[in-house]
Order: structure tokens, then C-alpha cells, then sequence
């Protein structure tokens, strides 16, 4: 249920953009709430609906099968309700006083039967009433997240989105998971714990599956575009420019490798739906890097199979055991709160490194035009044959700006400089701003003015860092294989600025939500009391159903003699994402590289927390009450499928529509696979 935190993925749009975009001041973005309750009913109904109908169809082929038991206030309260000759009709299925037998009226009591949770809420000890159980309590969960999900997604409208949408939003995300996980072995015996834990692992590796496969593929086919072919500008490209002086171009990140080519998604397009080669979704340069801090987040899984691998037994293996689960348990935290630190701190480091990317742009084009400039006067390329800077032609450049002859550069001949280059659109960055950039640069004794010696020092600074404008390999190069060299580094440049900014830019025009209600504006009083309420509420209802979820499972784990895990792996992660799940898939279906960005770095960051936050309470237990580790099948699964997507993710941007279906079918071959391992292979 690591979806939980990408709850608010489908809601919040901007959240990660408008922190460097707005800061604070965003603006919240609106959803239909409407559509949100719909959406929830709906689900609720097709879970309940199918509960009963598994139950009364278990009840029509075998009466006593479908018992479960209600407490004794509660047969009392259905008595009256109903009346008695009605209550007598159905007791057989409720179980009490008044019970109707088979056969003869031999008894139908259960072989064990059940123990209601606090007294009050019902069980079962049979297939039927269990199902129906899993689907009441699992949606009640389902609800619960909802909550809390919405109370965290107000709190972004008055508190700092770095501090809400990096720290608090992961971890009340991830908070239903993490008192299913508990719950599930910190009560009873010992003994009772290593049974029930299992549904703690069902919960973690279902849940961490299901996002991986179905959230992931299913949004990719949601979200396809067109694919459409882009010249390549990357490192290989400049690389093949510097050493050959000719444009060889490479390709990349989905598609045209060596080619010239990439393949790029495009927006709000889709002209051929079944090419699964020609459409796809592109992401930006953050998602990658949610990706491998994904694959990194499962260390904690790797050490507690060392005293496994090392072939330790008996009391040697318990001790060994318990010190992975000790180091396991602190190293999940610890990444906790380092990858909590990230995303408050990654708003402000990506907000730099566009502002570096920026400047460096600027820098190449001024260093182009500047060269180009120097050829159209015939003062001669701005490198000499050996390979460093002309000075004598810096010069004339300079010359050529200083309008008044006065020996320097003022802001406004800076600002005639820029305008007569053309650069003062470029880069989203406004000609003041370019001045002061060009001030700081270049005025070295803070005088306001830029001297001739100056300017050519600042120069020589600018073209030092292009690294392969300058080298001497390049001194026999002619003027327009220089100028080959210096429009790949200006295209190196752009596009590494665009793929910073891609994430980050707030989006606009955007009227997707044109159509919605727009809600009445509240005070941030209200906002607070509504938030607060929503997440207390949330997180009650999950604190209460947690350990009934549990129970349910436990009960039709041994009335149908299926493992607990595989009832937990399916039921539960289903019952709690199915909202969160289908929100993902519409909210994919906009078809931008921005939306589809942002559903795929929660997904990443959904499966970081479940290896932090949610494995770090399972290790706790495992520590705390001295369980057996015995899950080697299980973070097998886990392991293939967090690396086979993560390095899918982290390696390229662009992905095609036909990858979708391998890993839509990772998520049936992880059953058969723990299947195998578990039951042929004893892999324990």
C-alpha cells in the first residue's frame, strides 16, 4: 500500500514544480470532489457486491460453510430488528442461540471457532464470511487512506510545500501500511506473531508488486503519446563534434541510438493508439533519479539475507539474525530520513542547478554570436591556432561595444551588447538580470563599469570552461569546424537546461480542470481544522480496522488453506490502492511529459518509503519479539522487480508502449515465482 502516499498524486499536479516556480504562494490546484466520492462509492460497491455474492453463493452449495459468528449483542439487536421468525431464518449463517442444524439438526458448529475483535466488530471462521469480512474491513481501510490522503493534500495550501510535500506527505502516506505491518505480529504469542507476520509481508511485497506492475505499466499505456523523432544534443553528440570536427550525432533514452535521432513523446498526441513502437511517454531528468534512489532504498532487504547466504544455523544463525534485523531496522530509518531530506532540500537544489544551467547557457550563446560576430568584421575567429583565446580580437570585440570610447562598458553598452547578440529572450532570462549576471562576472573591482582587460579575462573565464573549444588538439581545425564545435555546445547546453526545467516549470494553460467546481476560499483556520480532522480521522479508522484486516486474512488463510501471504499480497494491497490506483491511471491519461513525470516519481518514491518507513517497522518487529526471518522467497520478488523497473526508469526517459505488458506481467509471475520457491524449492 506504498500508494497511499501517491494518493495525492492525482490531486496535487504542481507540487513539486511550484516549489521552485512560486515558493510557498502556490496556488492549489483543484479537484472534483464529486468525482473523487463517486469513485470511492463505486469501488466500495463492486468490493461489497462482490463479497455477497461469494457468500451467498458459498451459503446455497453448503449452509454450514458460510457461517460466521456475530457477538451477542449484536443477535440480540438483529432479533428485534427483524423479528423472530426472520432471525431464526437466518441464524444458521450467524451463528448463536436459535442456530439451525443440517441433517437432522446435528450440530454445524465450526471445528474452532472465532474471537470477535474488541468484543464488538464480527468474524468468521469460514471462506464466505471472511471474503465478505476482507471486503468490509479492506474498503473501511480504503476510506481511512482517502483521509488522510485529503487532509495532507489541504495542509499544502497553508503550511511550506517543501516541508508538507517532502516530509509529512510521504510519511502519512505510508502510514496505513506501516500500522497494517505492526499489527500484524504485536500481539499474541510469540508463535501467533510468526504466523500472523506473514500478512505483514503479504502487505509490504503486495503492495510494493502492485505498484511496480500495474500502477507503472498501466500508466504508460494510459498515458501514451506519439512518438516523434528529435535531433539528438547530448554528450555523445558534442563528444563526436570535438573529436572530428563533424556532426555524427547519437541517439538515446528511448529510442535512435546512434542515429542522430531521440525518440520523444508529444504532448496531448495520439494518432495511431495500437502502434506500441510509435507511441510512448517521456519523462524528465528527476524521475531517473527517483528511479536508482529507489534501487538503493533495498539494502535493508540485502542484509537480512547475509546470515542466510553465510550458512549459519542454530543459536550462531539466531544471533547473526537478530544483529541484520538491529542494522536493518536503523539503516531503513536512517533512509528515512535522509530520503525525507531530500525532497524538502530537492525543490531548492533543482531551483540551482536550473539557475546554473541558465547562466551557462547564456555563456555559450554569448561566446557563439561573439565568434560569429568576430567573422562577419573579418577581425578573425575568437581562438587562436594554437588552441587559446585571440586577444587581439577580444579587443576589437570590445572596441566594437564601447560606443563612447571611454576605455569601458556601462550597464547600458552591456544591454546593447546583449541586444545585438540576440540574447536577451534566451533562457527565460530577462536582459536586466543578463546584465547583472554579466556585471558580476566581469566587474572585478565593483566599480559599475567593465574595463577592456576585464572583459578580456572574463572572456578567457567563459571560454575555458566550454573544455573542447580551446584544446589544442583543435589548433589545426578550421573556422567552420569551430563553429560547428561551439553550436554543439550551445545545443549541449540547451538541452540540459530544458531537462531540468521540464520537471520543474510550473505548467501553464492547463484547462483540464476548467470544467470543475471551483470551492469557495476558506480561512486558513478552517483549512487547519478541516486537515487535522481529516487526518485524525483517517488515521483512527485505520488504527482500529488494522487489526480486524488482519484477523480476516488470518481466518480465511486457514478456513481455505491458501498462505496468509499470497491472501495478504492480493486482498489487501487491492482493497486499500484500488482508489489511489484508478486516480493514477486518469490522471495519466492527460497524455503530458509533466503528468506523467510526476506519476512516475511517486511511484519511485512510494516504493523508497516502503523500504524505509514500512520494512524498518517490519524489522522492528522481527527484532523486538526475536521472529524467524524466513521471507527469502519474498524479498526475492521484491529485489527483481524493484531492479528490473528502477533501472528500466533510470536509464532512460523516453519508453515505449510495448514495454508496458512485460511489466504489467511481472505482477503474476511474482506469484508463481514465491510459489516456486516457497513449495518446490523450500526456499525459506
Amino acid at each position: 500500500m506504498g500508494l497511499a502516499m501517491a494518493a495525492t498524486m492525482c490531486r496535487r499536479t504542481a507540487t513539486s514544480s511550484t516549489l521552485v516556480s512560486s515558493g510557498s504562494g502556490r496556488k492549489p490546484v483543484k479537484k472534483s470532489m464529486k468525482m473523487k466520492t463517486k469513485m470511492k462509492v463505486h469501488i466500495g460497491v463492486v468490493l461489497l457486491l462482490a463479497a455477497v455474492c461469494v457468500t451467498f453463493a458459498t451459503f446455497a452449495v453448503s449452509p454450514s460453510a458460510a457461517r460466521f459468528n456475530l457477538p451477542g449483542s449484536s443477535r440480540k439487536v438483529l432479533r428485534q430488528l427483524l423479528g423472530d421468525s426472520v432471525s431464526a431464518a437466518i441464524s444458521p449463517l450467524v451463528g448463536g442461540e436459535g442456530a439451525g442444524s443440517d441433517h437432522g439438526g446435528s450440530s454445524a458448529e465450526p471445528k474452532e471457532a472465532c474471537e470477535e475483535v474488541y468484543g464488538l466488530l464480527p468474524c468468521s471462521s469460514s471462506v464466505a464470511g471472511n471474503t465478505f469480512l476482507m471486503a468490509a474491513y479492506g474498503y473501511l481501510v480504503l476510506v481511512a487512506a482517502q483521509l488522510i490522503s485529503e487532509g495532507s493534500e489541504l495542509l499544502l495550501q497553508v503550511l511550506d510545500p517543501g516541508l508538507i510535500g517532502g516530509l509529512l506527505l510521504p510519511v502519512l502516506g505510508a502510514l496505513p501500511d506501516t500500522l497494517l505491518i505492526l499489527v500484524s505480529g504485536v500481539g499474541g504469542t510469540k508463535e501467533e506473531a510468526q504466523e500472523q507476520v506473514l500478512v505483514g509481508m503479504g502487505v509490504l511485497a503486495g503492495s510494493t508488486i502492485m505498484i511496480l506492475t500495474i500502477a507503472w505499466g498501466g500508466s504508460l499505456i494510459c498515458g501514451r503519446c506519439d512518438l516523434i523523432e528529435k535531433p539528438a544534443a547530448g554528450s555523445r553528440r558534442q563528444s563526436s563534434i570535438s573529436s572530428s570536427g563533424s556532426i555524427d550525432g547519437a541517439g538515446g533514452g528511448g529510442g535512435g541510438g546512434g542515429t542522430g535521432v531521440v525518440l520523444i513523446a508529444k504532448d496531448r498526441t495520439l494518432t495511431r493508439p495500437w502502434n506500441i513502437y510509435k507511441t510512448g511517454v517521456t519523462t524528465d531528468e528527476q524521475t531517473r533519479i527517483g528511479a536508482w534512489i529507489m534501487m538503493g532504498s533495498v539494502v535493508p532487504f540485502v542484509i537480512m539475507q547475509i546470515p542466510l547466504m553465510d550458512g549459519a544455523s542454530g543459536e550462531y544463525y539466531e544471533q547473526q539474525s537478530k544483529l541484520a534485523a538491529l542494522l536493518g531496522l536503523l539503516l531503513s530509518f536512517a533512509g528515512l530520513v535522509a530520503y525525507c531530506a531530500y525532497q524538502v532540500l530537492s525543490p531548492w537544489l533543482q531551483a540551482s542547478k536550473i539557475q546554473y544551467a541558465r547562466v551557462h547557457y547564456l555563456r555559450t550563446m554569448a561566446i557563439r554570436d561573439l565568434h560569429h560576430l568576430a567573422l562577419k568584421n573579418t577581425w578573425g575567429g575568437l581562438v587562436r591556432p594554437d588552441g587559446t583565446p585571440d586577444r587581439d580580437t577580444l579587443h576589437k570585440v570590445f572596441r566594437h561595444f564601447d560606443e563612447d570610447g571611454s576605455g569601458s562598458l556601462s550597464k547600458s553598452e552591456i544591454k546593447g551588447l546583449i541586444l545585438g547578440l540576440g540574447i536577451q529572450n534566451q533562457g527565460d532570462v530577462p536582459a536586466e538580470t543578463q546584465i547583472q549576471e554579466w556585471m558580476r562576472e566581469f566587474d572585478s573591482n565593483s566599480d559599475g563599469e567593465i574595463g577592456v582587460e576585464e572583459f578580456v579575462q572574463g572572456m578567457e573565464r567563459w571560454m575555458a570552461q566550454f573544455g573542447g573549444a580551446a584544446k589544442p588538439h583543435q589548433r589545426r581545425q578550421s573556422s567552420t569546424n569551430l563553429e560547428s564545435i561551439l553550436d554543439g555546445h550551445v545545443d549541449t547546453a540547451k538541452v540540459h537546461l530544458e531537462g531540468l526545467e521540464d520537471g520543474l516549470l510550473e505548467e501553464e494553460g492547463d484547462d483540464d480542470d476548467d470544467d470543475e467546481e471551483e470551492e469557495a476560499p476558506k480561512t486558513p483556520a478552517e483549512i487547519y481544522r478541516h486537515a487535522i480532522l481529516l487526518i485524525v480521522g483517517g488515521t483512527l479508522l485505520v488504527a482500529i480496522f488494522a487489526d480486524p484486516v488482519v484477523d480476516s486474512i488470518t481466518s480465511f488463510s486457514k478456513a481455505s488453506h491458501i498462505p496468509p501471504f499470497f491472501v495478504a499480497f492480493v486482498v489487501t494491497p487491492l482493497a486499500s490502492n484500488a482508489s489511489e490506483l484508478i486516480s493514477c491511471l486518469i490522471f495519466a491519461m492527460k497524455r503530458r511529459k509533466r503528468t506523467i513525470s510526476l506519476t512516475y516519481s511517486q511511484v519511485y518514491g512510494a516504493i523508497s518509503m516502503n523500504n524505509t518507513m514500512c520494512l524498518g517497522t517490519f524489522l522492528a518487529l522481527v527484532y523486538f519479539r526475536s521472529l524467524k526471518w524466513q521471507f527469502s522467497a519474498e524479498v526475492t520478488i521484491i529485489l527483481l522487480n524493484t531492479f528490473i523497473v528502477g533501472v528500466l526508469g533510470g536509464t532512460r526517459r523516453t519508453f515505449q508502449t510495448w514495454l508496458a505488458f512485460p511489466v504489467l506481467a511481472l505482477y503474476p509471475l511474482s506469484i508463481l515465482i514465491v510459489a516456486f520457491l516457497d513449495y518446490f524449492l523450500h526456499w525459506h
